[in-house]
């Protein structure tokens, strides 16, 4: 297939642009796996200056840890601000963190709307951890009215991902029948899907939930739970 010159020099034009944030990215990522935390921070830097979202998220972190860097305060949130806009999905989940919570040594104050917003652009994206957290700003009226049925939605939205925390979210409001119901089996079956889905530091925390709620239920409760578990995991198949 033949291009038109106008074309050919147009595609010339944006791999040029992108050649340097990209081997600016590749020579960050070889020196920190050298175990040169400047020379890779130095990169990433560089690589954000030239356009690119995953320099500049990985830019943020280095001076949020302090690595290769100053801790440097501002410059988190410039550069997670940069990758965020950018579209990247995990600068978009932790800049809305720190909008959450405020970010006093960076002189961002607390926005629990501008939160929300971060969230759902990353909650689009289809991430779980975003898409739990705006079921909890909904849950307890934070950036938004509260309304819990609306957070318990989004918390229902995670849980198909098999997001653990999510999914003891869940149990803890099928258990305490507060804003819904009460109802065991629903909750501990929800606490077979957090384990199924536990990362190995999670996952003794979650057992030691599952034995205390087992302690007070019946044997039918229990087997009752399994079952709804099983019907979960037949209608959302784990990726």
């Amino acid at each position: 297939m033949r291009i038109s010159k106008a074309a050919a020099a147009l595609f010339g034009a944006l791999l040029i642009g992108a050649l340097p944030a990209y081997a600016s990215l590749e020579k960050g990522i070889e020196a920190y796996a050298s175990g040169d935390a400047s020379a890779a921070a130095a990169a990433w830097v560089e690589g954000a200056a030239a356009g690119d979202a995953t320099a500049a998220y990985l830019a943020a972190k280095m001076y949020e840890g302090g690595h290769g860097v100053s801790f440097i305060p501002r410059n988190v949130v410039k550069y997670l601000t940069q990758a965020a806009e950018a579209g990247h999905v995990q600068a978009q989940v932790e800049l809305a963190d720190y909008y959450r919570s405020g970010f006093d040594e960076a002189d961002l104050p607390r926005d629990h709307y501008a939160a929300l917003q971060w969230y759902e652009k990353a909650a689009l994206a289809q991430h779980a951890e975003a898409q739990m957290k705006i079921g909890e700003m909904h849950y307890n009226g934070e950036g938004a009215e509260r309304n819990r049925y609306e957070g318990i939605r989004w918390y229902e939205i995670a849980a198909e991902k098999y997001y653990t925390p999510a999914l003891i979210h869940l149990a803890g409001i099928y258990w305490d029948g507060t804003a819904l119901p009460q109802d065991k089996p629903k909750a501990y079956s929800y606490l077979l899907l957090a384990r199924q889905g536990a990362t190995p530091d999670m996952l003794p925390g979650v057992d030691a939930l599952m034995g205390q709620r087992e302690k007070q239920m019946s044997r039918v409760q229990i087997e009752a739970g399994a079952r709804i578990a099983e019907a979960f995991r037949l209608e959302h198949t784990k990726k």
